[in-house]
């Protein structure tokens, strides 16, 4: 993983990700017809591309490529992206969307790095499903259990702070996974 970029991104460039990312998946969405799960990092910070935040990926990845398999849902594509925007993966899978959701979210709540994913999962007639539309209560806060988008939009915890709680959360997984 040497060759992540390690640089900062600009608001510019996180703008113009977002927008492709947005395209790429109205794509997967009208070619493959099937549930598409879209996953990012929960990645607080200028820099996006890191060993680090790779690893974290490569985690996510093989979860859920497990929770897929367990669930007996057929895989009809599967991409991984590095940019300098952070990490990326699309799956087109043959669940209904729903219950992908629901899995994805208790994924999400149970892993002990599934705080920083960020699985969203679009129906390919209705979109993007929130927590909401599978009966879930809203993401969390990771530092104060607070919603996250309320403390996110306040700016209720500093960039070091939120740092520090995920490099905790993260070497603490890596360190008891050998």
């Amino acid at each position: 993983m040497a060759d992540a970029s390690c640089s900062p991104v600009s608001l510019t460039q996180l703008l113009a990700s977002r927008e492709a990312r947005a395209e790429q998946q109205q794509r997967w969405l009208t070619r493959w017809g099937q549930t598409l799960i879209s996953t990012t990092l929960v990645w607080p910070g200028e820099v996006k591309d890191t060993p680090v935040s790779r690893a974290v990926m490569g985690v996510a990845n093989e979860a859920l490529s497990a929770l897929i398999l367990a669930n007996g849902w057929e895989i009809s594509r599967h991409e991984a992206h590095q940019f300098v925007t952070g990490p990326e993966s699309f799956w087109s899978v043959n669940g209904p969307a729903s219950q992908v959701k629901k899995a994805t979210i208790l994924l999400e709540e149970s892993h002990p790095l599934g705080r920083l994913w960020d699985i969203d999962v679009f129906c390919p007639d209705s979109g993007l499903l929130s927590r909401k539309s599978v009966g879930e209560n809203k993401r969390r806060c990771f530092i104060c259990d607070e919603p996250a988008h309320v403390c996110s939009r306040m700016r209720r915890h500093s960039l070091l702070s939120l740092q520090t709680v995920m490099e905790a959360r993260i070497n603490d997984y890596f360190c008891h996974q050998k």
